[in-house]
């Protein structure tokens, strides 16, 4: 009897010492990441969508950590889609011209900041403020994207359970 207890307790006191490791590295982020983090909330926040700019790149790429997307193809922190660089710029749409706005994206965070900021808010004007639908949208376009949605939400959740921007917000 006294042998289970013991392991019982013992059971419980290294299940809570993981539990707390697991919690502190999912709130662990890097000096980079913390930079991106302080950056985009602080940018986000003259359309008052600073914790969204953060969630939405903590979604596209782990707070800088992955910055090219082949898929898309998109770069930069908040995953941008080359062509919308390319029209911005006023360039034409050549392979070149791709790849070098892709560049620019993932050089130039402000550049990349200012695209992700203003197509947040034409989506959010379009939405009539609907914040669901303004980052389904940010990443589904006219479709929207509830999975998406829903890892945003749960991005916001960890920014505030981590703390993240305690000091900023206050």
């Amino acid at each position: 009897m006294k042998k289970s207890i013991i392991w019982w307790v013992l059971s419980a006191v290294v299940l809570v010492g993981f539990t707390a490791k697991a919690n502190a590295s999912e709130c662990y982020l890097s000096d980079s990441q913390k930079s991106v983090l302080y950056y985009s909330y602080s940018y986000g926040l003259k359309e008052d969508l600073g914790l969204t700019m953060v969630a939405v790149a903590m979604a596209e790429s782990d707070l800088g950590n992955y910055l090219i997307s082949l898929q898309d193809p998109s770069s930069g922190v908040w995953h941008l889609t080359v062509d919308k660089a390319v029209d911005k710029l006023g360039w034409s749409h050549t392979p070149f011209n791709y790849n070098r706005a892709a560049q620019k994206l993932i050089d130039d965070i402000e550049f990349a900041a200012s695209i992700a900021l203003e197509t947040l808010v034409w989506w959010r004007d379009y939405h009539n403020g609907d914040w669901r639908k303004t980052v389904g949208s940010y990443n589904g376009g006219f479709k929207g994207n509830p999975k998406y949605v829903k890892k945003i939400v749960a991005n916001v959740h960890t920014i505030r359970k981590c703390g993240w921007l305690e000091n900023l917000e206050n």
